[in-house]
């Protein structure tokens, strides 16, 4: 019997690693841990650097070849996003794609920081559009997700992720690339990685997605000249990261094994990826960004639910077994008004489901939209 036989529910919501995934991390972090504590003691028990566990950040370092003295590990993507906002002047500009992470657009609010948006094409940003706003405003940043973005799913082409790095360094303007979802893709291709230099971009990484969001570790690599600005507000922030995790995923990367765990992971999720890109060419071609090739999400856009319907169409599909939402917390504050009009914007994940939940959810889904016809 199927899983959705046995519970005709799926909720396209929970954009979280599956269990069979964290099932497998069991062994390996328990003894990883184990091995951790161990070998290096007191030293991750005690008090330690703002900055993160030196080994894993000498590691970052060699991957992004660069000065370790760059990279700040902090406790996972979030945090180190939230502490790089912080680290900018108070009501600064910054320019973020026209949808994005849905935390960073809160985060940047918080901080009271002035967000734009940006439209996004199949291949990246709207060049045209953001050489215009960079000419109108005093940007401070750019924060974008070149790789299976968040929520899209599209894949910046490298000509226009290099062209979006020069308008920056044109302008003065922090480029800074949000790369977590950079080694999770499933179609047997690699991307291209960013390369790093004096000037930038800055680099913001997690490894929530690929190797457990209980682990809380991710980090961020800054042009030398930021990183006694943003350390200042580490210090005030918190005094050291969780050291035991970070020298478990120090050993974890040097074993080797933390390569045949993206392996795993990436061959587990491409059958349910597959399953969704099928899905929603079959039955809502044309309403969605791109075919994703990996990461976590994809979004999708239904014309025919106005905003007056929007949460009666959400009631009715979660009495259908399908958890969704509008995702406009995701959108930049001036896109918003714009885009409500062309319909119903919602975020979609598939890791955590087996192809054939994935499969029935949008053919439920796409019989909840017919009904509102």
């Amino acid at each position: 019997m199927s899983d959705v036989t046995e519970a005709k529910s799926i909720n396209f919501l929970r954009g979280v690693p599956s269990d069979e995934v964290l099932e497998r991390l069991i062994p390996i972090a328990s003894e990883g841990y184990e091995k951790a504590i161990k070998k290096y003691g007191t030293g991750v028990l005690q008090y330690g650097h703002f900055n993160g566990f030196e080994p894993l950040r000498n590691i970052i370092g060699e991957i992004h070849h660069t000065d370790p003295g760059r990279v700040v590990v902090g406790n996972g993507g979030m945090e180190v996003i939230s502490l790089f906002l912080k680290s900018l002047p108070r009501n600064s500009t910054i320019i973020i794609e026209e949808a994005t992470y849905d935390r960073v657009v809160l985060d940047a609010e918080i901080y009271g920081h002035n967000l734009i948006g940006v439209e996004l094409t199949p291949v990246g940003v709207n060049l045209d559009q953001l050489r215009e706003m960079v000419n109108k405003y005093s940007v401070a940043a750019f924060y974008g997700i070149p790789f299976h973005q968040n929520p899209t799913g599209i894949n910046y082409s490298e000509e226009n992720l290099k062209s979006v790095e020069q308008i920056c360094k044109d302008k003065g303007i922090i480029c800074a690339w949000d790369i977590c979802y950079e080694s999770l893709r499933y179609d047997g291709k690699k991307n291209i990685p960013i390369r790093v230099s004096d000037w930038g971009p800055v680099l913001i990484n997690s490894f929530t997605k690929t190797i457990s969001p209980g682990t809380k570790c991710g980090y961020i690599v800054l042009p030398m000249n930021f990183v006694d600005q943003m350390m200042r507000v580490v210090a005030n922030t918190r005094i050291n990261p969780n050291l035991p995790t970070q020298a478990f995923i120090s050993d974890f990367i040097e074993s080797g094994e933390y390569e045949k765990f993206l392996d795993y992971i990436c061959r587990l999720y491409k059958p349910r990826m597959d399953a969704l890109n099928e899905a929603l060419n079959t039955h809502f071609p044309g309403a969605f960004a791109t075919d994703m090739s990996g990461g976590f999400f994809t979004c999708l856009t239904l014309m025919k639910i106005t905003p007056e319907q929007e949460q009666s169409f959400v009631n009715a599909s979660k009495e259908a077994g399908i958890g969704i939402a509008a995702a406009w917390d995701a959108v930049a504050p001036n896109c918003r008004d714009s885009k409500r009009q062309k319909g119903l914007f919602m975020r979609l994940t598939f890791p955590a489901f087996k192809p054939d939940q994935i499969t029935w959810g949008i053919s439920t889904l796409k019989k909840v939209e017919v009904a509102f016809q």
